[in-house]
């Protein structure tokens, strides 16, 4: 049980970055309360964000939430399969422990709001 929370909160804090950033964009551009994002963007620059995809905090923005993800999706998901001569038998079974689902569900959010962000930024509409 501690072994899971460790690897639940190892999670959650993969996923913090993105949400920080997410959050100072949004208040930013937003709701026009700059300073949050304007306190940041010093640090932010120094650790790379305006540089492209790279060994960089837009690597871990962007992959934190994936493995926040996968870190706790595999402590709620147990597969379990057997093969016969007659047949292939799949089972799933889902694990009601609410931390890591939360914070899967969390990452999961992070994600699709980075991949709207991202058509929205790139689309020719």
């Amino acid at each position: 049980m501690i072994r899971s929370n460790w690897l639940t909160a190892t999670g959650l804090l993969l996923a913090l970055p993105a949400a920080w950033l997410i959050c100072i964009s949004v208040l930013k551009y937003g709701l026009h309360v700059n300073e949050p994002f304007d306190a940041s963007q010093p640090l932010l620059e120094r650790w790379g964000i305006k540089e492209s995809l790279g060994w960089n905090v837009n690597l871990l923005i962007l992959l934190g939430p994936v493995f926040c993800f996968l870190l706790s999706v595999f402590q709620v998901l147990k597969i379990k399969w057997e093969f016969s001569k007659e047949d292939f038998n799949f089972s799933f079974t889902v694990h009601k422990r609410w931390f890591p689902m939360l914070v899967g569900v969390f990452s999961i959010g992070l994600l699709a709001i980075l991949f709207f962000y991202l058509l929205g930024e790139n689309c020719n509409c």
